[in-house]
């Protein structure tokens, strides 16, 4: 019964979704032909060009309008900021330092502003930050396109309608429930902070490990340990609560990980699909890790299939598959090749494993086991 209403609540998301998406680009379509017959516009090859420039620097200033507006709504919920990014631009508070990368965007992310509570504080509250926080972005998007986009269709500010237009979009996707390919707009966030399945739990417990244990060591209470647990075994068949299995595995590896492959059961190596492929690749290979801790890598069934199955968008996830099928294979060279090249990939900062604290530790724990074969 529990996999049938999930199955239902999925569907009426994606419907509503898909809605959602039609409405907005009627409401655009209509815009469009409005001011076209409005202003009496002479179409030329130039005009187009200009246009077209002026599309792109717009998405470029919605982009920083939209994460700025996340961070500024954060801040006044009492959040700390530890990543903004804009594009490959990013700007990463680590070890209490400032300092500025240029990274490829993540799982199709275009920006992202990435907060923490620094003290903990009740539910009820986080809650009520968290849904300013979501909401921040897209409103400030909405703010300043809805007032230039009355005044630039009512003189004909053709720079000014795309800006705004622009501006309009992001404010009004963002708010729709949508999620695709391991993203989940700020929307559906906030419908999950509001009851939607699969829970606003699934989002409290994220942002409660990351105020007690920003670099992800593992290093939680018992109490949030047990949550954790709960959450993802209360969700069975939804990727984003599979995912946290790849946070809860440094908690695991050294104390239980034969726990933690319980855990994971019908949870890891499931069949691809286009909505979370990253965020699969990133389940599987922690719960390969969790299987190199309980010693049972070589002899798991089929394990070397299972591996197979990582995909290669993801470079930390692909050497790191590279290095468990050489382990397995019993090539030592190739082994030792992956784990450094996944260590490199990592680098100082990395938008999925930010400061990869704990799995720079696991690289460097197999690379001793490796050399002393």
């Amino acid at each position: 019964m529990e996999f049938s209403d999930t199955s239902k609540q999925k569907n009426k998301t994606n419907w509503k979704s898909q809605a959602g998406q039609l409405i907005i680009g009627g409401l655009f379509g209509f815009l469009l032909v409005s001011y076209y017959f409005r202003h009496d516009i002479m179409f030329s090859a130039s005009g187009a060009l200009l246009i077209s420039v002026i599309a792109i620097i717009s998405f470029i200033i919605g982009v920083i309008i939209h994460e700025l507006g996340h961070a500024i709504a954060g801040k006044l919920s009492g959040m700390k900021i530890m990543n903004l990014s804009f594009g490959p631009f990013i700007y990463a508070k680590t070890h209490n330092q400032s300092r500025f990368f240029f990274k490829l965007p993540a799982m199709g992310y275009v920006g992202r502003a990435m907060l923490r509570f620094e003290q903990p504080i009740p539910e009820g509250q986080m809650r009520k930050g968290m849904i300013r926080l979501f909401y921040g972005g897209p409103l400030s998007n909405l703010i300043i396109g809805v007032p230039l986009l009355i005044a630039s269709f009512y003189y004909g500010w053709s720079g000014w309608f795309v800006f705004a237009l622009i501006n309009i979009f992001f404010g009004l996707t963002n708010l729709a429930n949508i999620e695709g390919a391991g993203v989940q707009s700020d929307g559906r966030v906030i419908a999950m902070l509001k009851g939607k399945l699969p829970g606003d739990d699934l989002i409290l417990i994220s942002y409660q490990i990351l105020q007690e244990d920003p670099q992800g060591e593992g290093n939680w209470s018992k109490e949030t340990a047990e949550k954790a647990k709960t959450v993802i075994e209360r969700y069975p068949g939804w990727a984003l609560a599979a995912t946290l299995l790849s946070t809860v595995g440094p908690y695991y590896y050294h104390s239980n990980p034969q726990a933690y492959l319980e855990l994971a059961e019908g949870r890891a190596f499931l069949p691809r699909n286009k909505q979370a492929g990253i965020l699969q690749d990133i389940t599987d290979i922690s719960v390969a890790t969790g299987y190199y801790y309980a010693d049972r890598l070589m002899t798991e069934p089929t394990m070397k299939e299972k591996l197979h199955q990582i995909g290669t968008q993801e470079t930390v996830t692909r050497h790191m598959r590279d290095m468990y099928v050489a382990i397995i294979e019993g090539n030592r060279n190739q082994a030792l090749t992956s784990n450094y090249a996944a260590e490199a990939a990592l680098g100082d900062w990395h938008p999925l494993y930010l400061e990869g604290t704990s799995l720079k530790r696991v690289l460097h724990e197999i690379r001793q086991d490796v050399k002393s074969s």
